[in-house]
């Protein structure tokens, strides 16, 4: 049975032969891309410096949609630092019970600063997280989040043509989540919908979406059994190839049980994810 995704491994054999440092690429006319129908398939990744803030926004309602808390973890992630290297700095988680307003200043979680690794699957394993403490399910989704939003964006580049969705079946399967639980992409299907511009450059918009996706975890004396369903959109460069900006939205039904509780819950979790480049 297949037991974890293979999408890190494509990802990571793309990169191998299309990272480009500091090379001049061609400009692209988007009249002719969009006449195409496919996307510059000379286009190379320039790997140089890139940082963005990350922000989770994590709100829990019941199964009849009423407001129980939410949760905000935000943190710098900082890609081509050489070697293959990303790492995050300035983690912080926030709660609250107030539906509306502001979050709170956020707690700093000290295990995430500087915390440095090559994006590959191997950062599915329970060993690469060992200095993990505290609310490290919410850390450990920074990652995994990042690893396939970049995954999306580049991996089946050469396979998009306008507006025609791909199925994307190297995203699918079941992933073990570094030893406490599973979940596993039913039907990833990619679209690249158009051409338009953020942070001053062209960029192909790919929109992404799954659905009907089990999902197993048990950690720090909760644990959560339910289904998800995701989508959102990626802004990838037409000058480098870098990603610009990203969204995510995620809608979770599941039975959990937390720490310290006998009785089982039904909560509706929906995360929102924005990526903003700063650099």
């Amino acid at each position: 049975m297949k037991t974890k995704t293979t999408f890190l491994l494509a990802m990571l054999v793309l990169l191998s032969t299309t990272l480009s440092f500091g090379q001049k690429q061609t400009k692209v006319d988007p009249t002719e891309v969009l006449k195409s129908g496919v996307l510059p398939q000379s286009l190379q990744l320039n790997d140089e410096l890139q940082k963005f803030v990350v922000t989770t926004d994590h709100f829990n309602f019941d199964m009849f949609g009423n407001f129980v808390n939410k949760q905000r973890i935000q943190g710098e992630y900082t890609r081509g630092l050489g070697n293959g290297q990303v790492k995050w700095n300035n983690v912080t988680m926030a709660f609250s019970m107030q539906k509306d307003g502001d979050f709170p200043v956020g707690n700093k979680i000290d295990y995430m600063e500087d915390f440095s690794y090559s994006p590959s699957e191997d950062m599915l394993h329970s060993d690469k997280f060992k200095d993990f403490g505290e609310n490290s399910a919410f850390t450990k989704n920074l990652v995994w989040d990042m690893l396939g939003i970049e995954g999306f964006a580049w991996s089946a580049w050469d396979k998009l043509k306008l507006n025609v969705p791909y199925s994307a079946t190297n995203f699918n399967g079941k992933m073990d989540l570094a030893g406490q639980g599973s979940f596993e992409n039913k039907d990833m299907q990619l679209t690249w919908t158009g051409i338009t511009v953020m942070n001053g450059e062209l960029c192909a918009l790919i929109d992404y979406r799954t659905f009907d996706n089990p999902l197993d975890y048990a950690a720090e004396g909760m644990s959560m059994k339910g289904r998800s369903h995701y989508w959102g959109t990626i802004w990838v460069s037409l000058e480098d190839k870098q990603i610009e900006h990203a969204v995510l939205y995620e809608d979770v039904m599941m039975e959990m049980l937390l720490p310290g509780q006998t009785t089982k819950q039904i909560l509706d979790a929906r995360r929102e994810i924005t990526y903003v480049r700063e650099i």
